[in-house]
């Protein structure tokens, strides 16, 4: 066997570091959909109370 047949060294600190940052990356994506989502939850339930014909849908500060 010479050298070009034997499998490059593995570098198990490049590899971790790697698989915490996309780890990261993806808690950072799903963090970012949850809050997306229920931003779009919350503008559909205030069309859906405006087009029920309630007046008081959403609170108003009146204090400034």
């Amino acid at each position: 066997m010479n050298v070009m047949d034997q499998p490059p060294p593995d570098d198990y600190h490049q590899r971790q570091r790697t698989n915490l940052l996309v780890a990261g990356i993806a808690v950072v994506i799903v963090v970012v959909t949850v809050l997306l989502m229920l931003m779009l939850k919350h503008g559909i339930e205030l069309q859906d109370c405006f087009a029920a014909g309630h007046h008081h849908c959403a609170p108003v500060d009146t204090t400034q």
